[in-house]
Parts: structure tokens; sequence; C-alpha cells
């Protein structure tokens, strides 16, 4: 064994490793009940259920990144080897392991940073849902169709994230139809404007705005009708789309508003 390598053992305090695996263990069983206690708190006051879970979620990363790093401490035996030596092995770390380094310090950035928080409806790339939890090598998103994704997230440093909501309850949310130019579009707004207030996902805290523009599709111009309304909270967009496309083609069918040939109905972001 030369010398550097004896030097470095001889730092460590053994006699305190029980100590530190306790630290871990507290640390994790702190984690799994601060979790627990945010679904109750949220499921007790739903109004604040995003932001319970979004304070819960910085604690829990602090609690967790607190814990390692002072598990380590203890295995020093004095405060200046856990700087030097510490120090040596983080560089080596980052390093010979600069994808979970960069994973790391990306995770504190994405929590601090708050470009996106637990609960946003988001867009990465091809992916869409809810961001359920953000940790710290990682970030957990429910997809739509209920699958669970999880990216390093040293991948949001250098890719855009659209967030639908930015951390609040409710959320905006687009429908598109399209009808034939000429029809009456006073009615089309009446009837497009009734259909979300119907709507039992809709907020009605904020404005509907229903906006006109003809554009061509295809080999023909048609007349875009562009809802934007909000609802509730983030789980009720899909929901909402679809009850605010099923009154207005029934409502269109019963006025005479015609659809183009051929054309198509868009909703939403997703």
């Amino acid at each position: 064994m030369n010398g550097d390598a004896y030097q470095i053992i001889s730092a460590f305090d053994f006699s305190r490793l029980l100590v530190s695996l306790l630290v871990l263990t507290v640390a994790y069983v702190l984690a799994r009940l601060c979790r627990m206690f945010s679904l109750k708190l949220g499921k007790s006051f739903p109004d604040y259920r995003l932001r319970i879970e979004q304070i819960m979620t910085v604690i829990n990363f602090v609690m967790i990144v607190g814990s390692i790093a002072l598990a380590i401490f203890l295995l020093f035996r004095s405060k200046e080897a856990a700087l030097a030596i510490g120090g040596s092995i983080g560089l080596a770390f980052a390093i010979g392991a600069k994808d979970v380094a960069a994973s790391l310090l990306s995770g504190m950035i994405v929590m601090f940073d708050r470009s996106f928080r637990v609960g946003d409806r988001v867009r990465f790339g091809d992916i869409y849902g809810d961001v359920i939890s953000i940790g710290v090598r990682s970030t957990r998103i429910r997809t739509l169709d209920d699958s669970i994704v999880s990216i390093p997230n040293s991948q949001f440093m250098n890719s855009p994230v659209i967030s639908a909501n930015a951390g609040a309850l409710d959320m905006q949310v687009e429908v598109r139809l399209y009808i034939k130019p000429g029809s009456k579009l006073e009615l089309v707004e009446k009837i497009v404007r009734e259909a979300a207030v119907a709507s039992r996902s809709v907020y009605l805290d904020k404005d509907i705005q229903v906006l006109f523009k003809d554009e061509i599709l295809g080999n023909m111009v048609v007349t875009r009708v562009l809802l934007k309304a909000y609802v509730m909270e983030v789980i009720y967009e899909k929901r909402f789309e679809s009850e605010v496309t099923e009154r207005c083609h029934e409502a269109f069918a019963l006025a005479g508003i015609e659809h183009p040939q051929g054309s198509y109905v868009h909703t939403g972001q997703g």
C-alpha cells in the first residue's frame, strides 16, 4: 500500500460507520414520513395541494443532500481531513462519474431556479405530463397515458421545458375548431363560450376568450375558432377539451354551422 492511499484510509474513523448509517436511515425515514404527511395535507387542503407538495419536495431534497454530506463528514477524524480529502474525492467523483455529478448539480439548479415545480404540467421534447417528483438525480413525470418517465436532471440544462401552469393549480387550455368561412361569428362565439361555461372543469375566475382567424388548411380557406379558457386543475385538461368539443359539435349541427370538408378538430397542448 503506497503512502497516499495509507493517508487517505487513516483519515477515516470507521468506528463512526454505524452513526453515519443511522443518519442516512433517519433521513430516509423522515423523507418518507414527509411524503405521507404532504399527501394527507393535500387531501385536507386541496386548494393548497400543489404548494404543499412543492414545499415538501424542497425539504426532502435538502434533507437527503444534507444527510449524505453529514454521513460522509462523520467518517473523518478531523475537519481539516474532511475538507482536504473530501475535496479530492469530490473532484475524482466529478471526473469519473461526470454524468451522475452533472445530474446532482442540475437537480440543485432545477430545484432552486424553479423553472418548473412539482405539480406542473410540462412538455419536454416528446414527453408531456405532470411533474410528480424532483429528485437528487432525476425528475419523474407522469404522462397522460399514466406512464412514469424518469429524466436525468442534466438533460434540463440544454433543452427547453414548457410549463403549462407555472406552479399554479389552474391552467389555461386551448381548444381549436374549424368552420366554413362566412359563418355567423357572433353565433359561433356564443355557442363556444356557453360550451366552456357549462363545463364542470372550467375556472370562471379568469377570462374566457374566443378568437377567430382565417387560415389556409390544405387547399381550402377555413375559419379557425380558438377558445382560451382555464380549468380548475391541470388534471381536468382533457376532460374540458372533450366536453367543449362535444357540445360545440352538437350546437353547430343544430345551428347549421358547417365544418370545412376534410378538416379536423385540434384541441389542447398535448
